[in-house]
This record gives C-alpha cells, structure tokens and sequence, in this order.
C-alpha cells in the first residue's frame, strides 16, 4: 500500500496508521497534483533569486542577523551552516514513533507548495522515511518559535547523509546508513535548510504520540472505573441519563458515563438505587451515594475527552499548515514573511494535556485509596491480601499490595508537580528577534514525561483491580473488559503471597504503552 501526500488533508488517523503501523505501507510518494504545485512554488522563488533584492534566510544572515547580506553564489553553503550551528540539541532522544512523524509531518508541511522547496528535496525526504531511515533527535533546545529549529535541524543533516540515523537495521552513522541503502546525500538549494527547520514538525510529532497515548489512558481509566464499581458494589444511577444527558449537557461527560454504563450491563452488573435501600439496611449514610472518586467519574474525565475533541482538530490542521517562513504565492509570486513557526495552538494543547493528566493521576490515586482501605472497601481485605485463604497467623504476616498504593501516591505527587502549563514561561530570545516564544516542543516534551509517570501509576491500579476483582470471584463477560484483564494476567499473576512487584509493574506499563500504538488498542 502507498502513503500518497497531496492537497487533501492529512487525518490525525492516516497519520497515526503511518506512524505506528508502518509496515502496512510500501512507499511514501507526492501526488502528481502537489508535485505540480510545488514546482511552480520553487520556479516562482527561483525568479526572487534572480533579482537583487535581499531574501530572509537566502541573501540575508538568519534571525537577527538578518541585516547581515550573504552573496547568493554562496546561499547553498549558508543553508547547510544553518544546520550545522543549530546542532546543540541535548538530552534523551525522539521516540522512533516520534522520529518518524516529525519526518513525515515535515515532508506535508513542505509539499503544500508555499515554501519555495524544490521536489527534489521532497522525493528525497520520501525516500528515507519510506525506507524508515529516520534522524536520531535530541529533545531539548527548542523555543517553540521559529519553529523546532534545533530538533529539526537533525532532519536537516540527515537529508545530507550526515548525523546518526534509526534504521531498521539499528542505529548507525548516516554516512554507512546512505551506502548501506544506496542513497546518495542529498545538497540543500538555497531556502532548503531554512525551510525543514523553520517548523512545528517536532512539536506537533510529540502531539501526536501524546494524544495518542491520552485517548488510550481515557479507555483504560473507564473501564478501570466499571470494575471499580464492581469490586465496590458501586451504585449504576450516578452514570445513568438522568444524571449525565438531562441534567448536564456536556457531551465528554455523557459519553464516559454511557461507557461505563455499558461496560456494567456487560457484566449483567445491577445495584441498589438510593431509594431502594431501607432504613433497617443502612448501617452508615456513605451507603446512600458513593464516594466522588467513582460517582463522578464521568465529570472527571468528561472534560478530558472534550479536550481530546478540541485538540485533536487543533492537531489537524496544524500538521496540514506550513509552517514556515519567508512563504511564496505560486500564484502571484509575493514573497511574505510571517509568523507560522509559532507553536501557539500545540503549546497550549499540551498545557491541556497536562492538566488532564494530572486530574486522571489524582483520580486514580483516590479510587485506589478507596478501594485498598478495609473501611471503605466494602469488605475487601486491606490492601487486597489474600487472606481469604490465610488463616488468622498466616494472614496478619502479609500486606498484599500495599505497596503499590504507596508508590501511586507518591508518582501522583510528581505528576501533579509537572501539570504547571509551559507556555507562560516564555522568553526574549536571540538577541530579542525571538522575544516571544510558544515553548511547544517544551510542553510536549513535559507533557510525554508526566505520561510515562501516568503508565506507570494505571498498570498498579489495573493489576490492584484486577486482584480485587479475583478475590470478589467476578469473572469478567465483557469484550474490552476481559481484553484488559487478559493483558494483565500475561504479565502479572494473582499475588497470593508479599513479593517483589517492580519488574512486573514496568513490563506492565510497557505493554500498556504498545497497546496504545495498536490499532483496535488491546
């Protein structure tokens, strides 16, 4: 199958199935229509050349060197010094997942026909992500305005053959990766180097995979709240229409509540309403309504999946703008500049995003309180030990999964720690041309590290409800339900006895992780 790029829109989801299913795909190729487009946009820049007025980033030094005239029989060495300085990025590296959206990203944002690139350049970008020959990316170094101008520049040595590149063959200089391949490095025309990494490429990548990952979680913590109200004997009426479709008119809130609902009558789950329970069975008032932790889940996570909603458009039409700059009118030829490479729009959604997550952290963290806490566990053991089948010696000698109660709580405090938005801590930059900065790729990044944290605290709470569940004797019905429960028991057995929980925790959360990039998730 060919992953052609035209003038139609990129969907988040043909991104995704790229991305994170690449092997179904045969090549990367440019639709006769957009190469079409793309030559007239690089003839038109190709005139501007011709005349004696200076061009940004062409005949002119970058950024506030801008004053500073290069001559143009030397535009193509400028173009790859660009690259060159702008190698300082540091830290760990772009996922691969990543990698290959920024790249495939990039080769969108430039096929559009504004930048003034030639399809040379194009067809050779092609070919490396088609061949999944990828650049090695360090994540940190960009002010999210002028673009990722760092990470992207490790796209901009790659194209020349230069670099370390992630191929499917392992990781190895470009420079073996080219010969190994039989492509030949590629020579920036003039604009060419400004044009890859004048971008929100990297940025928006790291969107992708985020949201990717965001959307996943929202399933997982839903379901993990019908099992929840399971192990607890919670109450069905709090997710029911009244509650969550004619009272409140929030869509977000209406569909977790519809799926938790759902995911119940899949269980043949009933319970008692309030009012069917009679004065002579109630032993304290905490039985007429459950705790907010599992009552009001769906408003909870209600604005989580209208932020996914939101963002996801955002998300959309970022990946099909261009984002650079100066940009060409293949129609009239003007040459503007502008402002594209702000990052606004993914900056602020990642800011969301990590405000979301520290909101689905907390609210695990309650639930699993809940549910470990003998008081308000509705006869579960404490800390879900299997004392059901100790006796009154043995038992007291185990604390079951105590533990991962301690450690939630303790990642919930660094995520939470986390969740403070990055776009407001702009900077005045380079020389003060860069005075306002969207910090974006800093958000995204910030974002992916309070995720990992967030992996981390649902495998404990998916492996302490799937115990709670075995010790109430529930055998899940239920497709989705017994999908998760399945994955768990793959990596982590019913804890009969105190032991060493670390390793199948991170083996857990990997999987979850990779559950997250396959398409019809578990």
């Amino acid at each position: 199958m060919k992953f052609i790029i035209d003038a139609d829109n990129l969907s988040v989801d043909a991104l995704c199935a790229y991305v994170f299913q690449r092997s179904s795909f045969e090549s990367v190729e440019i639709s006769d229509a957009a190469a079409a487009q793309i030559q007239r946009s690089h003839l038109r820049f190709l005139e501007h050349l011709e005349h004696p007025n200076p061009i940004y980033g062409v005949t002119t030094g970058f950024g506030s060197n801008c004053q500073q005239v290069v001559p143009k029989n030397r535009s193509e060495e400028l173009q790859s010094n660009l690259i060159s300085y702008l190698l300082c990025g540091t830290g760990r590296m772009l996922s691969t997942e990543a990698a290959r959206a920024m790249s495939l990203i990039r080769i969108k944002s430039l096929s559009r026909g504004l930048s003034g690139v030639s399809n040379e350049l194009l067809n050779h970008m092609c070919d490396l992500v088609a061949r999944d020959i990828l650049p090695e990316v360090p994540v940190e170094g960009s002010l999210g305005a002028s673009g990722d101008l760092i990470p992207l520049a490790y796209l901009g040595q790659l194209v020349q053959g230069k670099g370390t590149a992630i191929t499917p063959d392992g990781k190895m200089p470009a420079e073996d990766a080219f010969k190994k391949y039989k492509i030949k490095p590629y020579k920036l025309k003039p604009k060419e180097g400004l044009a890859i990494v004048n971008g929100t490429s990297t940025m928006a990548a790291q969107a992708l995979v985020n949201h990717t990952e965001v959307k996943f979680l929202v399933d997982v913590l839903t379901t993990a709240t019908s099992w929840l109200c399971i192990v607890l004997g919670g109450k069905l009426e709090a997710f029911g229409p009244l509650v969550n479709e004619k009272a409140k008119l929030h869509t977000g809130q209406a569909r977790v509540a519809s799926e938790v609902t759902a995911l119940l009558a899949e269980e043949s789950y009933k319970s008692l309403t309030a009012n069917q329970v009679s004065i002579k069975d109630l032993h304290t008032a905490e039985m007429i309504q459950d705790r907010y932790s599992l009552r009001c889940t769906p408003q909870v996570l209600g604005p989580v999946v209208d932020t996914i909603g939101v963002f996801e458009t955002w998300l959309e039409q970022e990946i099909n703008s261009t984002s650079d700059n100066p940009l060409i009118d293949p129609e009239n030829g003007d040459l503007t500049s502008g402002g594209n490479f702000y990052g606004g729009y993914l900056a602020h959604g990642m800011d969301y995003y990590k405000i979301c997550i520290g909101n689905m952290a907390d609210l695990l963290d309650r639930q699993l309180t809940t549910v470990m806490d003998a008081r308000t566990s509705n006869g579960l053991p404490p800390n879900l030990a299997n004392w059901p089948m100790m006796n009154d010696v043995e038992k007291h000698l185990h604390h079951g999964l105590k533990g991962l109660h301690q450690a939630t709580n303790a990642i919930t405090a660094e995520i939470l720690s986390m969740a403070t938005p990055n776009s407001i801590f702009s900077r005045s930059s380079e020389t003060h041309n860069q005075d306002k900065v969207s910090l974006g790729m800093s958000a995204a990044i910030s974002c992916s590290d309070m995720l990992k944290k967030l992996f981390t605290i649902t495998s404990m709470h998916v492996i302490c409800l799937a115990q709670a569940l075995d010790i109430r004797g529930h055998n899940l019905k239920g497709d989705k339900s017994s999908d998760l429960y399945q994955l768990i028991r793959r990596h982590v057995p019913f804890i009969t006895n105190d032991q060493a929980m670390g390793p199948n925790i991170q083996v857990l959360s990997d999987a979850l992780r990779q559950s997250a990039y396959r398409k019809g998730m578990l």
